[in-house]
């Protein structure tokens, strides 16, 4: 008897089933390789990204500190207290906004750095309703909320308001996205 074994035909040569097996694992290996290296690319130049924002939040501080100066100098010469007080609290409170949103975006480029990516959620949405941090989606959605759209996880900021963000896109929101 005559004793077949199993080939396919590449280029116009025999090649066994075990060895097309090899050849697709290994081209898996490769392109698995290539994705790792695509997101590493991403997340660097996401980094990079958020320190260029970072310094441009570090130029808005000083400039709320120096426009500071300036008004409240007219105020405090008027002696007028309720002025320089009224002055002094709006910039305090917008530094600080500026200061925790930095150090969220600090805390972003360290959770890139030492987390693997897929454990980590996006920043809350920016603008005056920012708590300048953020924390992890919960396992499970509250009773009777919302369904999700395809990509999107909810997240809580630490004072404990609701966010939503999409995982491949990185947007983020503080209202439930729609399908």
């Amino acid at each position: 008897g005559t004793r077949r074994t199993s080939s396919t035909s590449v280029g116009g040569r025999a090649v066994s089933m075990a060895a097309k097996d090899s050849l697709h694992s290994g081209l898996h290996k490769i392109g698995s390789a290539f994705r790792r290296g695509v997101d590493k690319t991403e997340a660097l130049a996401k980094s990079a990204k958020l320190k260029i924002e970072i310094a441009g939040l570090e130029r808005q501080i000083a400039k709320a500190k120096a426009d500071f100066g300036k008004e409240v100098y007219d105020a405090m010469v008027a002696s007028d207290k309720q002025a320089t007080e009224r002055l002094f609290t709006a910039t305090r409170t917008r530094v600080r906004e500026l200061e925790a949103d930095i150090a969220a975006k600090h805390a972003f480029i360290h959770d890139m750095k030492h987390h693997d990516d897929s454990a980590a959620s996006p920043l809350p949405p920016r603008g005056d309703q920012s708590s300048g941090t953020w924390g992890a989606p919960p396992p499970t959605p509250p009773p009777g909320a919302p369904a999700l759209p395809s990509g999107w996880k909810r997240a809580t900021s630490p004072d404990g308001r609701e966010y939503y963000y999409h995982e491949i896109s990185g947007e983020t929101s503080w209202t439930v996205p729609m399908a």
